[in-house]
C-alpha cells in the first residue's frame, strides 16, 4: 500500500512536467487498456462486441477502444480515490458519468437548449422586426452563426473526436468574430459602409488565419483562448464605450447588461474541479447559465434595429421637420396635428420608423 502510494505520488510530479494528462499516464491505466484491449478488441471478440452494442453507440461512433478507455479511466479514478488522492484528468478532461451516448451529458443538454433559445428568439425576431430595418441582416445572420456553434458544441459534448472538437473551437470562434462585426455594423457601419466592408474583410482573413493555423500547423489550446479572449474583450469595451456615448437611448441599459453577463459569466471558464456527481463541472454551469442571455439579448436586438442612424441622415440632423396636410379635391380641410419639437436626430431615435408628421 504504501509502495503504491509513494509510485502514484511520483507519477503525480512527473505528469505536471511532461505532456499528457495524469490519468492517461498512470501505468495502471495503460496496463488496462492493453489488455482490455486483446480480450474485446480483435477476431471473433470485436464481432461480439459490435453485436451487443447499442446502435445508438454505435451511431455515435463509440469503437471497442472507445469502451476501453472509459472504462479503465473508471479503474484508475476508482484506485486514486481509495488512496485518498485528487481525482486525476484524463486526455486533457475530467471523468465524466457517460449517459447513453453522451460524453458529457450536462454540457451536452445545456448546449443543446442554448441552440434552442437561440432558434425560438430567431423566430420571434423575424416576426416582430420588417426585413427592411437597416440591421436586420447582420442580426439574422449573427443568430444563424450563433446556431451552428451551439449545434456542434451538442455535438462535440456528446461525443469527443478531433474533428468534433476543432469545429467546437473553430464555430466558437466565429461567433466572436461576427459580434465584433454586429458591433462594427451598429455603431459605424451603417454611417459609413465603406468601413464596415472593410472590417468584415479583415475579421474574415484573421477567422481564416486562425483557423488554418490551428488545422495546418499545430492545434495550440492556450493561442486558441488568447485570442479568444483578446476578441471578446475588444467587442465588449466596443459595445461598452457606445453605450456610454449614447445613454439617453430607452434600450441601452439592455445592451450593457448583454456585454457584463456574458463577459462575468465567462469567468467560470476559469473554474476548474473534478464534475460534480461526474456529470456537472465549471463549463456545463457556464453553459446552463448563458440560455436566459439569449431571451435577454434578442429582447434588446429588435430594439436595436428600430434605433438606427440611416432613418436620421447626419445632413438633416439640424432641420426641423415641416408638418403639412394635403386634402382631396372636394374634401373638407383636414386638421394636422402639432409638429412635434426637435431637430429630426431626436425624433428618429424617440420614433423610428414612423411618420414624424401627419
Amino acid at each position: 500500500m504504501a509502495g503504491r502510494t509513494a509510485r502514484l505520488v511520483l507519477l503525480a510530479g512527473a505528469a505536471a512536467l511532461a505532456s499528457g494528462s495524469q490519468g492517461d499516464r498512470e501505468p495502471v491505466y495503460r496496463d488496462c487498456l492493453l489488455r482490455c484491449e486483446e480480450r474485446n478488441c480483435s477476431g471473433g471478440a470485436l464481432k461480439h462486441f459490435r453485436s451487443r452494442q447499442p446502435i445508438y453507440m454505435s451511431l455515435a461512433g463509440w469503437t471497442c477502444r472507445d469502451d476501453c478507455k472509459y472504462e479503465c479511466m473508471w479503474v484508475t479514478v476508482g484506485l486514486y480515490l481509495r488512496e485518498g488522492h485528487e481525482v486525476p484528468q484524463f486526455h486533457g478532461k475530467w471523468p465524466f458519468s457517460r449517459f447513453l451516448c453522451f460524453q458529457e451529458p450536462a454540457s451536452a443538454v445545456a448546449s443543446f437548449l442554448n441552440g434552442l433559445a437561440n432558434l425560438v428568439m430567431l423566430c420571434r425576431y423575424r416576426t416582430s422586426v420588417p426585413a427592411s430595418s437597416p440591421m436586420y441582416p447582420t442580426c439574422v445572420v449573427f443568430a444563424w452563426v450563433s446556431l451552428n456553434a451551439w449545434f456542434w458544441s451538442t455535438v462535440f459534448h456528446t461525443r469527443d473526436t478531433d474533428l468534433t472538437e476543432k469545429m467546437d473551437y473553430f464555430c466558437a470562434s466565429s461567433v466572436i468574430l461576427h459580434s465584433v462585426y454586429l458591433c462594427c455594423v451598429r455603431t459605424v457601419g451603417l454611417q459609413r459602409p465603406a468601413v464596415a466592408s472593410a472590417v468584415r474583410a479583415l475579421l474574415l482573413l484573421m477567422l481564416t488565419a486562425h483557423v488554418s493555423y490551428l488545422s495546418l500547423v499545430r492545434f495550440d489550446y492556450g493561442y486558441n483562448m488568447a485570442v479568444n479572449v483578446a476578441m471578446g474583450l475588444v467587442n465588449a469595451a466596443w459595445w461598452l464605450a457606445w453605450c456610454l456615448r449614447n445613454q439617453r437611448l430607452p434600450h441601452v441599459h439592455k445592451c450593457v447588461a448583454v456585454v457584463l453577463l456574458l463577459q462575468g459569466l465567462s469567468l467560470l471558464e476559469l473554474l476548474d474541479f473534478p464534475p460534480l456527481f461526474w456529470v456537472l463541472d465549471a463549463h456545463a454551469i457556464w453553459h446552463i447559465s448563458t440560455i436566459p442571455v439569449h431571451v435577454l439579448f434578442f429582447r434588446w436586438v429588435p430594439l436595436l434595429a428600430q434605433h438606427s442612424p440611416p432613418l436620421c441622415p447626419p445632413f438633416l440632423a439640424s432641420q426641423r421637420p415641416v408638418c403639412t396636410c394635403h386634402s382631396p379635391p372636394g374634401q373638407p380641410a383636414c386638421t394636422a396635428r402639432p409638429c412635434p419639437q426637435g431637430t429630426l436626430s431626436e425624433l428618429c431615435l424617440a420614433s423610428v420608423g414612423s411618420p414624424l408628421c401627419p
